[in-house]
């Protein structure tokens, strides 16, 4: 009897020995530096986000769980036409939009719209311009005389202006834009020879090879980090949610970090999401013309409103864009990440890069 009880006694030591040290490699101690985040309640956004090019942050945030661990949920929406989602976030049917690049929330901006950019997805988005093979294009002078369809507003349009503006061209003799609704409409354009070339956003590369059409020019290649895709909100609701805010840019940084070694799983994540061939995710994941970044960017922010109100884009002299550029909760969030994960060079060279773009 007395052996049954010293096996029983040894038995309940060990076990406590055991549970004491697996709470010390990773139970409720401050090894986890997430543990502040799980303890708080879950909050919500509502993002809109284009489906042709998707929102490869959310993706792998969610698929490594980044998202939970900063207590944010995100209910994502995908809606094609920019001004359909200019007008979810200024109804508040959305919070957030972030794929619909730069200079349209800028004329919204321009137009009285309290919107405020406070992140960002692409830097440069793989925004091709093409015309058919027989098309003679060398250099910028090749446009001169020229019809380029465009949809007006999109980061092909304005990027591809402010290039030809800064040439010297005059935008209103030198080249004919002809506006078109959607990017299918550009491309047939082209391919029936209604203009000369075409100018179209992320995603479209092998639907122009399909159609028999080439690539003549790479905007970002005149224009480097001329800021395409921006996240956007009301700036009420910004002020009002700037816990939401950092917890979420926390969650996509996080992401930002691994895309950097695991571009695979993006394609993967891609694929499933869009319900698109892997062939054509990885025609715009893997281009050297796309830039996926998180940071807001603000210089560029405002050297593209410069632009814009070179070329009469833009003609309201009483708004100043630096009201609508809010970087804080991107910095605090940057800030809670190197303070947690301080051995990561990802983070320190975003930071970095944060004082390079936004000072």
């Amino acid at each position: 009897m007395r052996k049954i009880l010293r096996f029983i006694l040894l038995s309940i030591t060990i076990i406590s020995l055991l549970t004491a040290c697996a709470a010390g490699n990773g139970g409720e101690n401050t090894n986890n530096p997430n543990l502040e985040e799980n303890s708080k309640d879950k909050l919500k956004v509502k993002i809109a986000a284009q489906a042709t090019s998707g929102q490869v942050f959310q993706f792998l945030a969610e698929d490594k769980n980044f998202l939970a661990e900063a207590g944010i949920e995100v209910e994502l929406t995908y809606i094609n036409n920019g001004t359909d989602a200019f007008q979810a976030l200024s109804s508040g049917q959305v919070d957030i939009i972030s794929t619909y690049g730069t200079g349209g929330p800028l004329i919204q901006i321009a137009n009285g719209q309290d919107f405020t950019i406070f992140g960002g997805y692409m830097i440069i988005g793989a925004t091709p311009v093409f015309a058919k093979p027989e098309t003679v294009y060398n250099s910028l002078e090749d446009f001169r005389g020229k019809k380029i369809a465009i949809m007006r507003g999109g980061t092909p349009d304005i990027v591809l202006k402010g290039i030809l503006h800064e040439a010297g061209f005059d935008l209103n003799k030198d080249v004919t834009f002809v506006e078109m609704k959607k990017n299918p409409d550009v491309m047939e354009a082209v391919r029936n020879g209604e203009v000369d070339f075409g100018a179209v956003s992320t995603g479209f590369e092998l639907q122009i090879a399909d159609a028999g059409m080439e690539i003549v020019m790479w905007p970002d290649e005149l224009w480097p980090d001329h800021s395409c895709c921006r996240m956007i909100a009301k700036t009420d609701w910004l002020d009002e949610n700037p816990e939401a805010v950092k917890r979420l840019l926390r969650a996509y940084l996080r992401a930002e970090e691994v895309m950097q070694g695991d571009m695979d799983r993006v394609v993967e994540l891609t694929v499933e999401n869009l319900d698109m061939s892997a062939e054509t995710a990885k025609s715009f994941l893997l281009s050297p013309h796309i830039k996926y970044e998180t940071d807001p960017y603000k210089n560029s922010v405002i050297k593209m409103w410069e632009k814009m109100q070179d070329f009469d884009y833009i003609v309201n002299p009483e708004i100043k864009v630096e009201d609508h550029i809010d970087t804080s909760q991107y910095k605090a969030a940057l800030d809670s990440l190197i303070k947690d994960y301080p051995n990561s060079t990802f983070f320190k060279n975003k930071l970095d890069m944060f004082n390079d773009n936004n000072m």
